[in-house]
């Protein structure tokens, strides 16, 4: 392409992006697409990766290397060791890829250098300290914890000084000297809740635990896991909570108490299990394993062990596949099968001797990465200063690229949300004037034309007629409030402002509420409703939420249930859920139904029941949403012609628990 064409392209490709202008608040194109913007981009995507990394790890990193990469395009070096350090322990601490992580967090160290900038760099080192307390050399983690603390000490940092305080518990612990790690612990728990951190003050309190339980101080541990496992269960990572119960595990172990510490075994591993926490897996398997031998279940325990040496293997960490290695020899020692418990030993020492060895490697090439960093940062500084002309260039041709490219982005971004959320005002405007124009006028109806009836009974005074129009007048205004009801309870979900307000009850009181509610209804249509609760102690679940949802199914079932037929509403314990099942033996659905039960799309028209009673065909929706804000679940079975089962299940929590 010659270059007057190509000033053509560029000239017309510039005045198609002058439309925008008028919608970027008057700025000019430079203006929009400064440095400054990109900096903010960079900055978002960063804080982003930070905030998914215990929710979301994988998208963690995606968004980590966006960053990294919009970074090195635009060549916003003061970024490099904050991004590099991002994405090193996002593969670190929520990966445990040890392989991956290794030069991002070297690369942090690197650019905090060039960039001189102190804050990263004590970052840099306590990353490092937590990277090769992992792979279990305790000398080098040590080392740059230290380096970590003085440097954050001496910029009163206070966030870091808690990393660095924490991480030099964790080195200490390694090194056998408790009362000292106890020491850094307790400095880590005080300057978390200075900040007003409960997430960290949780995890401070787990290495607390474990710390007192490497000491053989039991019940001290258990004090500590348990105020730890009640600051982090409720949080998006549960992997702290799940190290608690593994913990406490453990020392039902040590206490003989072995049926106690197989279910917390496995109830870690289950938590573990959800989020895919590979790492934690590794311990729960162990500890099953061991409970496995003292039951005198070799099968079950070996298959314990060898999915515990899988993950350890995996994952690469030497820590890990020595602890399993010295699990296999208490295993069979605990079998009384000698042979290969020395077997097993022998092979824990070669490894140990073969990590050693690979320790003192490390020591030496970091030794020689410190003087090859400083030898390319000269390097690097001199190359900057020759190259400054030509980045200029170059910048300003890539900046003219980006403008184009960022203008067309930026408008069909503002042109899809747009249209995204006018699309949703006028679903849900659709929705409810579909409701009020279909289904709420009808018990309105029949209240105006009962009402002239009785107007006319009255005056001729026949009290039958009276009697049996009021009756009707009752049942409407009964059906008008729920529509309502269920109305109101649609609206406050779409808008958000259901929320989640758990406390101690009985499922008891609760079905109690339900039984006077629905009495009139029951003794009306001739319906039994049989209530039965095997859950006697209380609970933490949220009231309002229970009652609405079985309000709605409750409701339904009747509606859909002939005169002398039963529902029964049935609530047991399964594991760690509360189990709720309503079944009637009413019509039931066909199969096209229940495959759009929960859709709010499709239920825009309600199904008159047998009495011609009307409804929203928001009540299933509002209970499937009101379900997922209770953190449960909800499933349906049903057949025409045999009735309707629907099962809700919510995490079983008792106060106890709770506190």
């Amino acid at each position: 392409m010659s270059l007057t064409r190509r000033t053509l392209t560029i000239f017309f490709l510039l005045c198609a992006t002058l439309p925008s202008y008028g919608q970027s608040g008057g700025k000019t194109i430079n203006e929009l697409f400064s440095d400054i913007e990109v900096s903010k981009k960079i900055k978002l995507l960063a804080d982003q990766c930070w905030e998914y990394r215990n929710s979301n790890p994988d998208s963690a990193l995606l968004l980590g290397k966006q960053a990294i990469d919009l970074a090195v395009q635009h060549n916003v070096r003061e970024e490099f060791p904050r991004l590099n350090g991002y994405v090193g322990v996002v593969y670190l601490h929520y990966l445990h890829d040890i392989k991956e992580s290794t030069p991002y967090l070297h690369h942090a160290m690197e650019y905090s250098f060039e960039q001189k900038d102190s804050v990263q760099l004590a970052y840099a080192y306590n990353n490092l300290g937590d990277l090769y307390l992992l792979t279990g050399n305790t000398p080098l983690s040590l080392k740059y914890s230290k380096q970590s603390l003085e440097l954050f000490e001496k910029l009163n940092h206070s966030a870091g000084k808690s990393y660095s305080y924490a991480n030099m518990g964790l080195a200490c612990r390694a090194n056998k000297e408790f009362d000292l790690s106890i020491y850094y612990f307790e400095l880590a728990k005080d300057a978390w809740r200075d900040l007003g951190d409960e997430y960290g003050v949780g995890s401070v309190l787990l290495e607390m635990a474990r710390t007192y339980d490497a000491q053989g101080n039991y019940d001290v541990a258990m004090s500590y896991y348990q105020k730890s496992y009640n600051k982090t269960i409720g949080l998006t990572s549960v992997r702290y909570a799940a190290f608690c119960v593994d913990g406490m595990a453990g020392i039902y172990y040590y206490r003989n108490k072995y049926d106690k510490a197989f279910e917390y075994y496995d109830k870690a591993l289950r938590l573990n299990k959800n989020r895919n926490y590979k790492y934690g897996q590794i311990d729960n398997y162990i500890g099953l394993a061991l409970v496995y031998a003292q039951k005198n279940n070799k099968v079950d325990g070996e298959a314990a062990l060898f999915k515990a040496q899988e993950l350890a293997q995996a994952l690469g960490l030497n820590v890990k596949i020595l602890e399993v290695q010295q699990a296999y020899a208490k295993f069979y020692q605990i079998l009384r099968d000698f042979t290969k418990a020395l077997e097993c030993y022998n092979r824990y020492y070669h490894q140990y001797d073969s990590i050693f060895s690979l320790q003192q490697f490390e020591i030496i090439n970091e030794m020689q990465n410190g003087f090859t960093i400083q030898q390319t940062l000269s390097n690097t500084e001199q190359e900057l200063e020759n190259g400054k002309i030509k980045e200029l260039y170059l910048l300003v041709i890539l900046l003219l690229l980006l403008v184009i490219a960022v203008v067309f982005y930026w408008q069909y971004q503002s042109h899809k949300k747009l249209n995204r959320q006018l699309s949703e005002i006028n679903r849900t405007k659709d929705k409810l004037f579909s409701v009020i124009s279909h289904d709420l006028k009808n018990p309105f109806n029949s209240l105006i034309g009962f009402s002239e009836l009785l107007k006319e009974e009255v005056e001729r005074g026949d009290l039958d007629n009276i009697k049996r129009f009021s009756g009707y007048l009752n049942q409407a205004s009964h059906e008008g409030m729920k529509l309502l009801t269920s109305l109101l309870d649609w609206s406050r979900s779409q808008s958000g402002k259901i929320t989640f307000s758990p406390s101690a009850l009985k499922l008891e009181d609760v079905y109690s509420d339900l039984n006077e509610f629905f009495e009139q209804e029951r003794h009306r249509y001739g319906i039994t409703i049989d209530f039965i609760t095997l859950v006697k102690e209380e609970i933490i679940i949220d009231p309002d939420i229970i009652r609405t949802v079985l309000m709605n199914l409750i409701s339904n079932a009747i509606k859909y249930t002939n005169e002398n037929g039963v529902i029964h509403v049935e609530a047991s314990k399964l594991n760690d859920v509360i189990q709720i099942r309503v079944r009637d033996n009413g019509t039931g659905m066909s199969n096209e139904v229940l495959s759009n039960l929960f859709n709010e799309e499709e239920q825009m028209i309600s199904t008159p029941g047998l009495r011609n009673e009307q409804g929203t065909g928001l009540g299933l929706s509002i209970c499937a949403e009101l379900i997922r804000i209770h953190n449960g679940k909800i499933r349906v079975e049903s057949e025409l012609g045999k009735g309707s089962l629907f099962e809700i299940e919510i995490p079983f929590i008792t106060e106890k628990e709770e506190k």
